[in-house]
């Protein structure tokens, strides 16, 4: 929403610097009765978003508007509970009243209703009343949800609000600030007025049945604006250089962004910008800022945390965390709790880890141990650290060229989909032979009618490989290497694995070069104990004929950019399902299983076939694939509605059948023990001859049973 405001009220950026968060924005300003839970990234800007929030509503007129944030100098819950019964009625009178400026005045409590309009007086009077009673019954926890269903209370006086509470993970340094957030969470959930609760994604997760708002940490490019437009405001003179090394350097978290630039000084040097955030991180914003998530630490936490860092994986057993912590169990379990929920470490079942690449964060417990843990006079561990960041910042933004240039294999792994797939576009030695140097569109023709394939799997999770195998992190950058797991086959019986690695080579990969990664990439596999696995290498220009032959001795694979790029197409082009330009006509049946089910299937085709003029062989060949379907369904289903349903939809030069039943899908069913050899050899030769039969074929499990997707291209069958 770009409608400029009259003025702000708690917004900290005009409405036109504020870039990034638009689709964010119109969904908190929806009408709506339903609370939403804000699944915020630490420092990225949730409360700016708020703010907003609350200006543009507060200008529209209409739903009353109100922000709280949760502070750390509220100290208990119920100094937290009372100054929320405050602002609330502050800010609702200062709306009723279309005056902005009562915000900032200061009545003690009592004497809001006397600024209030008059049919508010009364109901605020007697809210107050209730809240300061000296009942036995309001003691401090009836007190406190007391003071936080004030917006109930006002509603059903004819005074609706929307309630913004922001810093939900700040509660936790308060006395009773686990009981306050249950208490916020509990009143939001089943009251009709619509709460907007904002904490730490990690701690806000999975907490109450809201509408929920995701809010990411910003992109590159975001960033990158934001960060013109905050130089622009500081008068910071920056260029393409520096701005993205900023960008890159935060991640895309504004409050670090902001503690950058709020210096005021030039930053047309890495080495200004390196000035600036070394400054941050030593006592500036970036420093106050990540103080306040290190309540409860202790010189043994922060030496623990200086470990981790250092440590080969970034990685420390949370049994060694608890034998050094010099804290009981229960603080070192709260301070643990805090700094995971915050980001600053990744808080397992069994390990204790900090993000390597997260550069504020690492730069700050490297600082404070500098000081507190070295004992570092201040200027030396000022200067020192300077000098390194100075020396880092090319190799950052090196880093990020290569990660914006490399595959993204995780991604390019997740969507394999266990079709079969032209060996040439896995195959170097192949496709070097066969098609290297042909046109684009001479390659993409031949890989369409190839007929020596290879089935890709069926992958259901991917992760970086460094996930499984820390070690992999000292020879290749993370991005770069990627582990998939899935299944082989239709029925999701034989479990394999596939390890891709991006190597880097300028002419043609050499020998020695893919036995190195061969011999790393069995190391990744035995360590994470993948006993079915597949190596996957990918150089720029391939491998020459000495290291195809050793990839294939090692049972690998081996291919080149060009080849992964081909085999990307193919894979974004799924089963094809008419565009919106098309006419289509659509028919749909539903039959019940047995012989009727193929004596249908075989007679609506002939029907359709006839009306849209179908080639002979094509409807021969529909036919069968389509009761090849029906005996599969009928055969090995179980199903206990006994039905298929068959769906047609023919389009201009071609036809789209889907055939689905309930029961039990393929990756349900039990392979049978059996000496009939017949049977044996049957088994999977239905699904065989569809593939064969049809140009296009995807097999899904649904969540109750299966679904095959069949397209026919009717002017490529004479």
């Amino acid at each position: 929403m770009k409608k400029t405001l009259s003025k702000r009220i708690f917004a900290r950026e005009e409405s036109s610097n504020f870039v990034g968060r638009d689709a964010e924005l119109e969904f908190l300003l929806k009408p709506r009765n339903r609370s939403v839970a804000v699944l915020a990234t630490p420092a990225a800007g949730s409360s700016e978003l708020l703010l907003q929030a609350y200006d543009r509503l507060f200008d529209a007129g209409g739903v009353i508007p109100v922000y709280f944030e949760i502070a750390a100098s509220d100290k208990t819950a119920r100094e937290c509970a009372l100054r929320f019964l405050r602002e609330f009625l502050l800010q609702t009178v200062a709306f009723r009243r279309r005056d902005a400026g009562i915000i900032g005045s200061s009545p003690d409590i009592c004497e809001i209703a006397q600024l209030a309009v008059p049919e508010d007086g009364y109901w605020i009077d007697r809210l107050v009343e209730t809240c300061h009673s000296e009942s036995k019954l309001n003691d401090d926890r009836s007190f406190i949800r007391n003071c936080l269903s004030a917006p109930v209370r006002a509603a059903a006086n004819g005074a609706r609000a929307i309630v913004m509470i922001d810093g939900l993970g700040t509660a936790a340094s308060l006395d009773g600030g686990a009981v306050l957030v249950d208490d916020i969470l509990e009143i939001a959930g089943r009251s009709n007025v619509p709460f907007v609760l904002c904490g730490p994604r990690r701690q806000m997760y999975g907490r109450g049945s809201f509408d929920v708002l995701e809010l990411e940490a910003f992109s590159l490019e975001t960033a990158g604006c934001i960060i013109e437009k905050l130089a622009a405001k500081y008068s910071v003179a920056i260029n393409d250089q520096t701005r993205d090394l900023i960008a890159t350097q935060t991640g895309g978290r504004v409050k670090f962004i902001n503690a950058i630039l709020a210096s005021g000084n030039a930053l047309t040097k890495f080495e200004y910008v390196q000035s600036a955030h070394t400054d941050g991180i030593f006592g500036g914003r970036a420093s106050r800022y990540l103080d306040s998530k290190f309540v409860g630490s202790t010189p043994a936490t922060l030496k623990l945390l200086g470990e981790t860092l250092n440590s080969p994986s970034g990685s420390l057993p949370l049994a060694y965390w608890r034998r050094h912590a010099d804290l009981s169990t229960a603080a070192l379990d709260h301070l643990l709790a805090s700094l995971h929920a915050n980001e600053i470490v990744n808080l397992s079942t069994d390990h204790v880890a900090i993000d390597i690449n997260d550069t504020v964060v690492c730069d700050y417990i490297r600082s404070r141990h500098r000081l507190e843990i070295d004992g570092q006079p201040r200027g030396m561990a000022v200067g020192l650290a300077l000098a390194e960041n100075v020396k880092r910042a090319p190799q950052l933004m090196a880093r990020l060229y290569r990660k914006t240039a490399a595959i993204d294999l995780r991604d390019l792994l997740q969507s394999f989909d266990g079709r079969s797939v032209s060996s040439a576009v896995i195959d170097y030695a192949r496709f070097k032979t066969e098609l290297k140097g042909a046109d684009d569109e001479t390659v993409r023709e031949n890989l369409a009618v190839d007929d020596k394939t290879v089935r890709i799997p069926h992958v259901v999770y991917t992760a970086h490989t460094s996930a499984f195998y820390p070690q992999l992190n000292e020879v290749c950058e993370t991005e770069r290497s990627a582990i998939a797991l899935g299944f082989s086959d239709d029925a999701r019986h034989d479990e394999t694995a596939w390890i891709a690695t991006e190597i880097d080579s300028k002419l043609e990969a050499k020998r020695d070069l893919a036995e190195f990664w061969c011999d790393r990439l069995e190391m990744a596999a035995e360590a994470s104990e993948l006993s079915n696995y597949r190596i996957w290498l990918i150089a720029p220009e391939g491998f020459d004929d000495e290291a195809m032959a050793l990839v294939n001795e090692r049972n690998a694979y081996g291919s080149s950019r060009q080849q992964v790029e081909l085999l990307k197409g193919i894979l974004d082009t799924a089963v094809e399902s008419p565009t919106e330009d098309e006419t289509i006509d659509e028919y749909e049946i539903v039959v019940p299983m047995g012989e009727e089910a193929e004596m249908l299937a075989a007679q609506t085709i002939d029907d359709i076939a006839e009306r849209h003029a179908f080639p002979k062989k094509a409807t021969n060949q529909i036919k069968t694939a389509v009761v090849e379907a029906c005996i599969n369904a009928a055969e090995h289903s179980l199903s206990p509605d006994r039905k298929i349903v068959q769906k047609y939809a023919v389009a201009t030069g071609k036809i789209t059948i889907t055939i689905s039943n309930r029961g039990l899908r393929l990756a349900d069913k039990q392979p049978v023990a059996t000496d009939d050899a017949a049977s044996n050899e049957r088994r999977g030769w239905g699904l065989k001859l569809i593939r064969g039969l049809m140009d296009d074929v995807k097999i899904e499990d649904t969540d109750d049973g299966t679904r095959i997707t069949m397209v026919k291209r009717l002017a490529a069958v004479a």
